[in-house]
């Protein structure tokens, strides 16, 4: 349940950091968002991901483990003033949990967001 969720989630954070070298950098273009070459990277190559790669990787990980998995896009509003428009530029986790279901991202600003993301708004599915 949310319990496992979150250890889970806490494993990921601490093992897996948020990296975007291979886009500023323009090297390994375009990003594969492959499950095979995404845990090449960042299980066997100890690299970090920028969220798409992250929460996919951690999407695989979940559904292998039985949970239901929904990506879903969203728009990143944490220092953003009300009503500015933004993008569908990130990628959150609906994660159906016998309770309800819950919003899942890896770590955005060092925050771990199940069960809430007060950042993000307008979600749809990717």
């Amino acid at each position: 349940g949310l319990i496992l969720l979150r250890d889970i989630m806490a494993a990921h954070s601490r093992t897996i950091p948020f990296e975007n070298l291979d886009i500023v950098l323009k090297r390994n273009l375009p990003v594969s968002l492959e499950s095979m070459e995404l845990e090449a990277k960042m299980v066997a190559g100890g690299r970090g991901g920028y969220c798409f790669e992250n929460n996919l990787l951690l999407c695989f990980a979940l559904r292998a483990l039985g949970f239901g998995v929904t990506p879903m896009l969203a728009r990143v509003r944490w220092n953003k003033p009300p009503g500015d428009p933004q993008p569908l530029g990130h990628l959150v986790l609906l994660v159906t949990l016998p309770q309800w279901p819950v919003s899942a991202a890896t770590p955005f600003s060092g925050q771990l967001s199940v069960a809430g993301t007060p950042y993000l708004a307008d979600v749809g599915f990717a």
